[in-house]
């Protein structure tokens, strides 16, 4: 059997395989382009660092105590020197080499002498004064006891206000305050804090000589300068 094929149907085919075999070279070129084509990474983001804080410098030790004593005093007195009760308050800052320090002192004695015989004044100061401790870098590692009582070991001079008075009258004079004292500590080394019993001196050396007047009847009292001893219960931190 003879089958007849259109001649417009052969010229079709042939262009149709012409087509084809120009086109696949032109897209196998185009396939190997892109195969070959080098992959540009991606970069990440940058990153945005924030700097650490600046070192802060360690802030000085601080230091609060309270105490009771006597006031060595013979102001108002014929017979010589009288203990008399008296109350110490401190607190300032520096535990090392040298530091400053707040105090507070009061004594009383009103009352508890005949008037007759005596005429004592009750004093009242607020002192401020530098801490200087000689010792305080004497082998600072060595944590036995005889070295951290070594190094507490202080000499404080300032300057101070007092008030002295009695119930007729009063009379203030400003003095030179000062002083020595060591200080044994109660708890181990290595704490944090620190509880320290302190045993203290106190010399206040009036700039002048006040007059305490004893009302219209009383004698007048010239204030003079006086001693004091007092152990203090003082926490360090």
């Amino acid at each position: 059997m003879v089958r007849w094929i259109c001649p417009w149907s052969r010229r079709r085919a042939a262009l149709l395989g012409a087509l084809v075999g120009l086109l696949t070279p032109v897209a196998a070129a185009r396939a190997q382009q892109v195969q070959l084509a080098p992959l540009i990474p991606m970069q990440p983001p940058p990153m945005i660092e924030s700097a650490p804080p600046p070192d802060l410098p360690p802030r000085p030790r601080m230091s609060l105590g309270v105490g009771m004593g006597a006031c060595l005093d013979s102001t108002g007195f014929s017979d010589g020197t009288h203990a008399i009760p008296a109350f110490f308050a401190g607190g300032g800052f520096g535990d090392g080499l040298a530091g400053f320090e707040l105090g507070a002192f009061a004594s009383s004695a009103s009352g508890r002498y005949p008037v007759a015989t005596a005429a004592p004044v009750d004093r009242l100061a607020l002192d401020a004064f530098g801490v200087l401790r000689p010792a305080a870098r004497v082998r600072p590692d060595d944590l036995r006891y005889g070295f951290r009582v070594l190094r507490a070991v202080a000499a404080e001079l300032g300057l101070g206000y007092e008030r002295d008075g009695r119930t007729t009258g009063a009379a203030t004079r400003w003095v030179i305050h000062t002083g020595a004292r060591v200080d044994f500590p109660l708890l181990p080394p290595g704490l944090v804090s620190e509880l320290r019993l302190r045993l203290a001196y106190r010399r206040a050396i009036g700039l002048y000589t006040p007059e305490v007047t004893g009302g219209t009847t009383g004698p007048s009292t010239a204030v003079g300068d006086s001693n004091e001893l007092y152990a203090a219960l003082v926490t360090v931190f």
